[in-house]
């Protein structure tokens, strides 16, 4: 089943055009990143598939049906902002953050019951962060945060889990294991996730799918096809950083030998 369908997309923000003839179909329970520079429309584009930015013209189908009407059943979509709106000081523990995300199964002004804390508890459990499930959420480390966030988007049981430049305030190191985590929980539950990430050499050996996106799609597919000099130009222009360029030869080479 198709998870995604994107035919012929465009979109004008404050009668700029963002994004121009984007199609992309993707199927139920693959893993796709969504790679480019900067202000290039990443964010733009799982705003549209969530349901909050409005296409100027062209056709958005999520699991078959317009992204708003998913958006207004809730539950299809566990989404990791970019930006975390939760601030550091907040007195609130790991496990009352990942309830929140349950809040669109248990209803307004209803307490959650036992189910819901067993689900909490079995996310973090997944996400590796249960033992710290007591702990106030502002004392974690940048990936600690990361994890208990997915776990909250997680939480609600959706169908697609969407993912803006998630790996924020994590180590190079933390990076590798982050995107493994991610590429594992995929298969275990199979749910379909959509990454969004400007740095195309740390996830190619992760995800089913890339596709590249500088206001337009410049390549989509498998993720050994988009390291070539042409497209990664066509993303970030001529001067494209130099260890960064060595570190995607590195990934092509261990891509090719399996």
């Amino acid at each position: 089943m198709k998870a995604i369908e994107i035919s012929n997309l465009t979109v004008n923000l404050n009668s700029l055009e963002v994004l121009k003839n984007i199609n992309l179909s993707l199927d139920e329970g693959k893993f796709i990143g969504i790679v480019g520079p900067n202000g290039g429309g990443k964010t733009t584009l799982l705003r549209v598939i969530l349901g909050l930015i409005k296409p100027s013209s062209g056709n958005v189908l999520v699991f078959g049906s317009h992204p708003e009407v998913v958006l207004r059943k809730g539950n299809t979509f566990g989404y990791l902002p970019q930006i975390l709106k939760i601030k550091p000081n907040f007195p609130i523990r790991v496990v009352d953050v990942v309830m929140m995300g349950r809040y669109g199964k248990i209803g307004m002004l209803r307490w959650p019951k036992e189910r819901d804390m067993e689900k909490a508890l079995e996310y973090l459990s997944i996400m590796g962060m249960e033992e710290l499930k007591n702990k106030p959420f502002g004392q974690l480390s940048g990936g600690q945060q990361q994890r208990a966030s997915i776990a909250r988007a997680l939480a609600g049981e959706p169908r697609i889990l969407i993912l803006d430049e998630p790996n924020t305030g994590i180590d190079v190191i933390g990076q590798e294991d982050f995107y493994h985590l991610l590429n594992g929980l995929r298969k275990k539950i199979n749910i379909t996730i959509v990454m969004a990430s400007h740095d195309i050499g740390a996830i190619t050996s992760y995800v089913d799918e890339i596709a590249c996106l500088n206001y337009t799609f410049h390549y989509h597919g498998n993720p050994l096809g988009a390291l070539n000099e042409t497209i990664l130009t066509e993303l970030y222009g001529k001067n494209v950083d130099v260890l960064m360029h060595t570190d995607i030869c590195d990934k092509c080479e261990r891509l090719r030998r399996g």
